[in-house]
């Protein structure tokens, strides 16, 4: 059933009381965000009328955070999220780790342990940088690559150094294996910024490392990330041959998963093979079985296996584009709730986007929440957006235009408001503009 849209008769009350118009807000908002220490939030009047009129979903974590202080000052009293229509929104003790801690790099504390010890790599110091990796998974979906590509880097470079000393053979493996998927990090961050030309060094840097290791598993995750990079690239032939090759490194191994799903099923979809997409949903659906999956939603960049939840939003995608729109539903609806209990905004985003596309591709389409669904999707995305969230945002508005109502009118609104402040990204290629769903 469609939702009702209703004015937040509350946070207009509370604004009346404050006497701040949403211009006036909006700049508020934006000054009291630098004074955290945390990157600027882009917020604009036409954003704060949207919270008012309802018409696009709840603000995130930080942006409610940064409106309570600002209308708190000047009312002078403490507010909650439920003062200002928003009694879902449940705000952390601490804020998200937007700020630095006060805590030294890892890449210090390797640099520190070496001039201790000696001139060779011990096990301490790969330790350590072992941690940094993980560490840079957990917050990746947090930060996001802009934030964290330049301690990635840095790691890289250090790993490199120790390469060109003297080391003990078993240490030599180690650093290669580190050099490896920092690389094939960097390769996934390029991803995700548009940088496909920086993606495509990186994953060969990686793949050849993997080669010298003779590593199966690795090579297989990086043919994965070059597959994820052809195909936001438009180039999905080029995506689903990269998975396959990917495919015959991971055999029925960990790595298997994330290429049938993230890989072939989805390039699939878009060359308009269905059969191809549920053969491939199928096998990674067979393998997340027997394999040890971590539960909940698992990170998108990751060396482990896929999660079934993560598993599930890749085959929303896939169906969504072969035109099996129930799938669609099926598969989105299943993650939904353990994408929204996740710390990834970019999963809230993407598979509220898959959801909304498929419900104006019913045969009755439900375009008022297929446009409320939409609007949320920006909102959760505006601060940390992505190259995957900017073009799928733009291929749903493509979708609705075919739509006369007033829920289109906001969404095509609010998308270019959107666009204005995300200006990291270009336009999409010509193949990815020709070959778009």
């Amino acid at each position: 059933m469609a939702r009702v849209l209703e004015k937040n008769q509350k946070l207009i009350a509370v604004m009346l009381e404050a006497d701040v118009r949403a211009t006036g807000l909006a700049k508020r908002m934006k000054d009291e965000s630098r004074n955290d220490g945390g990157p600027e939030l882009s917020t604009s009047h036409t954003l704060v009328r949207k919270w008012m009129d309802g018409v696009v979903g709840e603000p995130n974590e930080r942006s409610c955070r940064v409106m309570l202080a600002v209308l708190g000052k000047k009312l002078n009293r403490d507010l909650r999220p439920a003062d200002i229509g928003y009694p879902d929104i449940v705000l952390t003790q601490d804020p998200i780790p937007d700020l630095p801690e006060a805590f030294e790099s890892p890449l210090i504390i390797t640099q520190r342990l070496q001039w201790l010890g000696q001139i060779d790599a011990d096990d301490p110091v790969l330790d350590i940088v072992d941690f940094a990796v993980d560490d840079i998974i957990d917050r990746y979906e947090i930060e996001g690559p802009k934030r964290l590509a330049p301690e990635v880097i840095a790691l890289r470079c250090r790993i490199d150094q120790l390469l060109r000393q003297h080391q003990h053979p078993k240490q030599v493996t180690r650093l290669y294996q580190l050099a490896a998927k920092l690389s094939g990090m960097l390769s996934y961050m390029a991803v995700n910024r548009g940088r496909f030309v920086h993606a495509k060094m990186y994953a060969t840097e990686a793949f050849q490392i993997a080669t010298l290791l003779e590593d199966p598993q690795l090579r297989a995750w990086v043919r994965g990330t070059e597959s994820f990079c052809a195909y936001y690239m438009g180039k999905y032939d080029i995506a689903a041959a990269l998975a396959e090759e990917g495919l015959r490194f991971a055999s029925d191994g960990p790595q298997a998963i994330r290429l049938l799903s993230n890989g072939l099923a989805r390039a699939l979809g878009k060359m308009g093979d269905a059969d191809g997409v549920h053969s491939a949903i199928n096998r990674a659906n067979t393998l997340a079985e027997y394999l040890p999956t971590p539960a909940g939603l698992s990170p998108a960049l990751t060396f482990d296996p896929y999660s079934h939840a993560r598993l599930a939003a890749n085959a929303a995608t896939a169906y969504l584009s072969a035109g099996d729109y129930d799938r669609t539903l099926k598969y989105g609806h299943q993650v939904e709730a353990l994408v929204d209990e996740s710390d990834s905004v970019w999963s809230r985003s993407l598979v509220r986007l898959d959801i909304a596309t498929a419900l104006l591709k019913l045969n009755r389409p439900d375009v008022e929440q297929a446009v409320h669904l939409g609007s949320q999707a920006l909102t959760f995305s505006e601060e940390r957006p992505i190259r995957s969230v900017w073009q799928r945002a733009h291929e749903f508005g493509s979708a609705t235009r075919s739509f006369d109502a007033a829920g289109v009118h906001d969404y095509q609104i609010t998308l270019r408001d959107w666009a204005d402040r995300v200006r990291d990204f270009s336009a999409p290629t010509t193949a990815s503009r020709s070959n778009q769903a």
